[in-house]
């Protein structure tokens, strides 16, 4: 009895084995989870459009600016912009190394102005303390009041010329980023062009060869 008991216990553990096993061979052949080609409805979770926030007023105008995009360039607010802050207009154009050059030349002028300007002011005290019988730190290098009041003169003029290559480099740097801006928008194109050709000059009686200038656009 005992045996028939072990022999049922064991084929129905081998029937078990058995069937996990064609189970898991039709799982791995046709997966449950897995939907035919054609059946099969892909979803997908849409994503949220990106909204763009256009950016408005000064932001919009600094970020034209940075980036130079602008393609027709307003001559007034280059100008303008050179006129507030020396530079300005060239950088709106995406003239940068005019920048430098503006800002090179004002540099070198206001390190002259100063120099002028602080020698000047040395000859000039020292030339009052000459008048007024009063040592002073040329004595003994430049003889008379005369000579001292000489060489501030020239200090002077130096420190009036500085003054009027600042003001000439100011003009220019407003003057050139106006220009620029209309050369920004001018139109180069290769069908631009000028050529001298030989033409005949009707005459009330004879006509004349001549030289012609066409301009072709």
């Amino acid at each position: 009895m005992s045996l028939r008991i072990v022999f049922a216990t064991a084929l129905l553990f081998c029937l078990l084995l058995n069937y996990q096993a064609q189970s898991k061979t039709l799982q791995a052949e046709n997966p449950a989870d897995t939907i035919p080609t054609e059946d099969r409805v892909e979803l997908t979770t849409p994503e949220p459009e990106e909204i763009a926030s256009p950016a408005t007023g000064m932001t919009a105008f600094l970020d034209d600016i940075l980036v130079n995009r602008q393609k027709e360039r307003n001559p007034s607010i280059a100008a303008l912009f050179s006129a507030v802050i020396p530079g300005a207009g060239q950088t709106y154009n995406g003239e940068y190394l005019k920048v430098g050059v503006i800002y090179g030349i004002t540099g070198g002028l206001l390190y002259a102005l100063d120099f002028n300007r602080h020698q000047y002011k040395r000859f000039n005290a020292a030339y009052e303390q000459r008048l007024k019988g009063e040592q002073d730190e040329f004595a003994g290098i430049i003889p008379n009041a005369r000579g001292i009041r000489n060489i501030r003169d020239n200090y002077r003029k130096d420190m009036e010329l500085t003054y009027i290559g600042l003001g000439l480099t100011y003009l220019f740097n407003v003057i050139d980023a106006f220009v620029a801006a209309h050369l920004a928008s001018f139109d180069i194109d290769d069908d631009l062009s000028m050529q001298l050709r030989p033409t005949v000059i009707p005459g009330p009686h004879v006509s004349n060869a001549g030289v012609g200038l066409v301009l072709r656009f």
